[in-house]
């Protein structure tokens, strides 16, 4: 067993073999609980898993999933991350899993960008050109903004 495992609490408590237990009794359970009749081989070793892996009757299981559970906040979950074909490279006569000079790898924003700033998962996210600028005049009143038309009124002629 590896030093500072997750499970060293449970190094006193040996591994047990699977009981291979065949009786009337056992028999009988395996058919009532088929509605169709297995081969008997089958239903027997799916009963002895279920009797060896149960948490009442596997000590070791019993404490390991003790431990597991008492170190949860410890663990670090990490995202999957999945090799891609194109992250493969020949380089030097040979064949290596490079991701890093992948083209496929780069952060591409095209058609993806939101107005107003934001973040994602990367970061802050680039501002589109469009925010900086200005459309329009804009005057403040009294605290207020107050958008002016730039266009002229039409006047109305008078009779």
């Amino acid at each position: 067993m590896a030093k500072n495992s997750l499970y060293d609490e449970c190094s006193h408590i040996k591994r047990e073999p699977m009981e291979y237990v065949a009786d009337e009794n056992v028999a009988r359970e395996i058919g009532l609980n088929y509605r169709t009749i297995p081969t008997f081989e089958k239903g027997l070793f799916e009963h002895n898993c279920i009797r060896h892996y149960s948490l009442q009757r596997n000590q070791l299981l019993k404490c390991r999933w003790a431990a597991y559970k008492m170190h949860i906040e410890e663990r670090v979950f990490a995202p999957f991350q999945f090799p891609n074909h194109r992250d493969l490279h020949f380089h030097t006569g040979a064949i290596r899993f490079l991701p890093s000079e992948s083209i496929n790898r780069r952060p591409d924003h095209r058609m993806k960008l939101q107005p107003g700033p934001g973040v994602d998962f990367r970061g802050q996210m680039p501002i589109p050109q469009e925010m900086h600028m200005k459309r329009g005049k804009t005057e403040t009143v009294t605290g207020q903004r107050k958008k002016i038309k730039s266009a002229k009124k039409k006047v109305n002629p008078k009779k």
